[in-house]
């Protein structure tokens, strides 16, 4: 395998990737070290919407990475980046209760809210609940906003229904499209790539998903690597859309870039 040339940045998405199912994906942490020694520019992009940046940054770090707070970049981020940027007050949340804390500049409520911002809630996804956003999107004509839609998650090492059907029902339903603020959304890609102020031709992503990380990233005209860990499946190989490259696991990215 060629190595890949010019790589000043890399976009490394987290569960799948560094570690899986709170266990550490051995090699990662080293080639963390790899990447900083070699004065590589990093951001960790994740679809999580059941933790508030600081505990995903508490997380890592009691892994034992390098890594700082501001490299982080989740779907709430860019959910409180709209929101301020359309002066939005008045919202309704159906997330986690421990990332409720990220947003209390805004009203939150369930009578008139401007906005209603859906994340995995895992088996609180109960009919009652789902009802209740349909009549506020539908009837009250709040607008949607989904952190993430993707199709499935690892839950106790076992494939498990993630966000993404959940939305699609309440899409389905009202007649209504959500607004997307995680992976695949290309408008996500694109702020990572702002933040790190390097044209993208000199950045890699390096996902485990095939479609929020791989065919997302390459529909924001990144290179895209796959690591055969986390959700990686054998039917990948068979997708419409592949990677640029394909490696066993992060841990083999070192090389690849020539380092």
């Amino acid at each position: 395998m060629n190595n890949i040339p010019n790589i000043k940045a890399l976009l490394i998405d987290l569960e799948g990737v560094l570690y899986s199912d709170n266990k550490l994906i051995p090699g990662s942490i080293e080639a963390i070290k790899e990447f900083r020694k070699n004065d590589l520019k990093l951001r960790f992009l994740t679809n999580t919407t059941t933790t508030p940046r600081n505990l995903i940054f508490n997380q890592l770090k009691d892994f034992g990475f390098d890594i700082e707070e501001e490299e982080i970049f989740t779907p709430i981020i860019a959910t409180k980046n709209f929101l301020r940027d359309n002066k939005v007050k008045k919202i309704a949340l159906v997330t986690n209760i421990e990332i409720i804390e990220e947003f209390n500049d805004y009203e939150i409520t369930q009578k008139d809210p401007e906005v209603v911002i859906m994340g995995d809630i895992y088996k609180n996804f109960k009919w009652e609940i789902l009802d209740r956003i349909f009549k506020l999107v539908y009837l009250e004509n709040s607008t949607l906003i989904a952190l993430h839609q993707n199709k499935y998650c690892m839950r106790d090492g076992k494939i498990s229904l993630d966000l993404g059907p959940f939305v699609k029902a309440i899409e389905y339903s009202s007649g209504k499209k959500s607004i997307l603020m995680g992976k695949p959304e290309k408008n996500f890609f694109d702020l990572a790539v702002k933040d790190l102020d390097i044209i993208k031709d000199n950045i890699l992503m390096i996902g485990d998903d095939i479609t929020s990380d791989i065919e997302g990233s390459i529909n924001a005209n990144l290179k895209a690597i796959q690591v055969k860990t986390g959700k990686f499946k054998e039917q990948d190989l068979k997708y419409p859309t592949q990677p640029h490259y394909r490696i066993e696991s992060i841990n083999d990215l070192p090389r690849l870039i020539g380092y």
